[in-house]
């Protein structure tokens, strides 16, 4: 690894691990295993194998949802290690993967570390507040990002370190260690492939499944994925036109200007300062900053409403963005007298229910459509097909936050109930039960065919497939004895 590969690395983890510099976008792309994967192959000179390594790791990342701050592991990092891995030690995508895996939940320690740290930065602006000399960009972005940047480095020089050590063991025991994590590889696959199984509740979705399943197997070919982007097109479709236009108006203090400059600030900086103390707290105060310097001149009363505004909140930050465009509506009322009312109060009230419902879209319906789109193109080596996906999935993500926060402020409370009711009537998160079992069935076929194409021992495969069977056993059998000592008690 030479210098430049190792700051383009450390780059891609910075981008994606914060969310921010990239619309938000990083977090639904270059934060997905498949992505960063692909990416870190490219840096290595070789993106066929990084995206198909990043697939792999990305198989057993695809339910990955992350709400309210939490987090079950780190996918960006687990992909960025087993690129590497496969590249530099020259070992089978199993194998990678093996090693990547552990990695996850070391990115779990780093995330609630950096979220504890940055409540430091929420208290420095706070001090600094009281003095007046407050900078809400230096504690919002500069000095939280700097760190993360740092820390981000730091970690891929340890894991490259790590690496290293490993290609001197692979080196002494080739046979024993690569066998070992073959089998650690395969184990994951077939457990993702068997829990996913295990979630399938309807009949009718395991009978589409199973049918699935069976033309790939018989076709060998995944046309069917084409015809499923094109139900998915058509249903996208169908969601825009339920999305209405903003009344827009001219005649307001705050211009269309004012507000896609602060729509710029949230969607780049919406998690700068992540923090268990406050949340998007800073972030929503740093959006109303050029707002507020519309409205008032005095700076005192500035800083009052700046500060005022770094309240805990925490939403969904893209389709959550009505919210802010009402705030703003709201404080220019505020700033006329024409509305005496407790904006954070109300601002409270309304994040609730729309990250709920945000999280079950975003995360739970949007990205894992799209992503396991990307999965299925790179696992048979069609970059192009990876990167449109992506692409769109950005376009996506963007237009739904930009036409909340205009709506939000053109037409305020109704534009927050818009966007709640466009959610409830979407038509893919209506079909989505559909297009997911295709897509699984589309991830467990090509996931099989790589396998497959491994030509490994069928000793292995039953091998694997036994330790499988009874980790899953044991953690049944756990679960019943759990719940029997609780009934007890």
């Amino acid at each position: 690894m030479n210098i430049v590969n190792f700051i383009l690395i450390s780059l891609i983890y910075f981008l994606g691990s914060s969310t921010s510099w990239t619309f938000g976008v990083g977090y639904y792309t270059l934060y997905r295993p498949v992505i960063a994967g692909g990416l870190a192959g490219a840096i290595f000179g070789d993106a066929v194998t990084g995206f198909l390594v990043g697939a792999l790791v990305n198989v057993v990342y695809l339910d990955f949802v992350s709400t309210g701050g939490s987090l079950k592991g780190d996918p960006c990092l687990s992909a960025i290690i087993a690129a590497i891995s496969a590249i530099l030690l020259k070992i089978g995508v199993l194998e990678a993967l093996a090693i990547a895996w552990p990695v996850g939940f070391i990115g779990v320690l780093i995330w609630k570390y950096r979220l504890k740290v940055n409540i430091c930065f929420v208290g420095k602006f706070s001090k600094k507040a009281a003095n007046k000399k407050a900078n809400i960009f230096l504690y919002n972005v500069l000095y939280p990002q700097l760190l993360l940047l740092l820390s981000c480095v730091i970690i891929i020089l340890v894991s490259y370190v790590i690496i290293k050590l490993l290609m001197v063991i692979i080196n002494l025991r080739y046979g024993v260690f690569t066998y070992i994590l073959m089998l650690i590889g395969l184990v994951l696959v077939f457990n993702f492939i068997i829990s996913n199984i295990k979630k399938i509740k309807k009949i009718n979705l395991l009978i589409i499944f199973v049918f699935a399943l069976l033309v790939l197997v018989f076709t060998k070919s995944i046309s069917i994925l084409y015809l499923c982007i094109g139900f998915l097109l058509y249903l996208m479709y169908k969601d825009f036109k339920l999305i209405k236009k903003a009344n827009r108006n001219d005649n307001y203090t705050i211009k269309y200007k004012d507000l896609l400059k602060s729509w710029v600030v949230w969607m780049n900086f919406s998690h700068a300062c992540y923090n268990f103390e406050r949340m998007q707290g800073l972030a929503f105060a740093h959006c109303m900053k050029n707002i507020i310097n519309i409205l008032y001149i005095d700076k005192e009363k500035r800083l009052e409403r700046i500060i005022y505004y770094t309240d805990f909140f925490n939403t969904e930050p893209n389709l959550g963005t009505p919210i802010h465009g009402y705030v703003i509506s709201l404080e220019e009322k505020f700033s006329k007298n024409e509305y005496n009312g407790d904006i954070n109060t109300l601002k409270r009230s309304m994040m609730g229910v729309v990250s709920g419902l945000g999280d079950s879209f975003t995360q739970t319906v949007l990205t894992p459509i799209f992503i396991s789109i990307c999965v299925v193109f790179a696992f048979n080596k069609n970059i192009y097909g990876v990167i449109i996906t992506a692409l769109a999935l950005s376009f996506v993500i963007l237009y739904i936050s930009y036409t909340g926060f205009i709506k939000g402020y053109y037409n305020q409370k109704n534009g927050l109930m818009d966007r709640i009711n466009e959610v409830k009537q979407s038509h893919i998160k209506r079909n989505y039960s559909l297009i997911n079992i295709v897509l699984f069935a589309l991830i467990t076929y090509n996931s099989l065919a790589l396998i497959n194409s491994l030509k490994l021992r069928a000793t292995d495969l039953f091998i694997s497939i036994g330790i499988t069977i009874i980790i899953r056993s044991t953690g049944i059998l756990y679960n019943i004895i759990k719940n029997r000592k609780i009934k007890n008690n």
